[in-house]
């Protein structure tokens, strides 16, 4: 199977993702009810996987699939199929505040996210903390899950540290990206990272520096 054919066939199961693990959220909440929503990410996480794992070992015989014990390392499941990795990422956020969750660094993600990953995809369980109900699930390809910062016209992020924030609820809701290609994503990510060293040039670096030390960093690009 090439590899426009795994992730095509990824894409179309989107579906049968979503409804497996909303029946299996909602039948564990019949039992045991909502964890706190400190730690309710922990709860879903867990049952999602699970969900997914079974999906793509019984369409995908003889893949290797791991999920790690740790929820700091990437990805909740990466999948090793015949040569390439593709990954799912699991995420969680409160519907009480717009979508915030980190899901990648914009000054490695080409490094360790698409020169390693043939595609990636995300997970997003909405739920409600204060009458604590598990509200949606939404599965889509990482980048169409990416939002947008307007001033430059790139990929979304979190200007001191450079971590990448996803689209806001209502654009999940119309199935909104604002990356169709991944050409246009890399063109994103590019422009997000040149504008955020400006800034940070522009509103840090330069009010510390003196004159002789800003003759050097001149001489950076000679």
């Amino acid at each position: 199977m090439s590899k426009s054919d795994v992730i095509k066939k990824i894409n179309d199961l989107s579906e049968t993702f979503v409804n497996k693990v909303t029946d299996a959220i909602n039948e564990a909440l019949k039992k045991s009810g909502m964890d706190h929503y400190e730690i309710v990410w922990k709860q879903f996480q867990t049952i999602a996987a699970e969900e997914i794992r079974k999906i793509l070992e019984k369409n995908f015989p003889g893949c290797e699939l791991t999920i790690p014990k740790s929820k700091s390392t990437y990805p909740d499941i990466k999948m090793s199929f015949e040569e390439n990795l593709y990954a799912v990422d699991i995420k969680c956020n409160e519907m009480q505040k717009n979508c915030w969750f980190d899901m990648a660094r914009i000054d490695t993600i080409m490094e360790k996210r698409i020169k390693v990953y043939a595609e990636e995809w995300e997970l997003v369980i909405k739920y409600d903390s204060e009458s604590k109900k598990f509200l949606k699930a939404y599965f889509n390809l990482f980048r169409d899950v990416v939002g947008i910062r307007k001033e430059c016209n790139g990929i979304k992020y979190r200007p001191y540290s450079g971590h990448v924030r996803p689209k806001d609820w209502n654009d999940f809701e119309t199935n909104k990206t604002y990356w169709p290609t991944k050409e246009k994503f890399i063109e994103g990510i590019l422009k997000s990272q040149k504008h955020r060293w400006k800034v940070l040039i522009r509103d840090t670096l330069l009010k510390i520096l003196d004159e002789d030390e800003k003759k050097e960093f001149k001489k950076l690009f000679d």
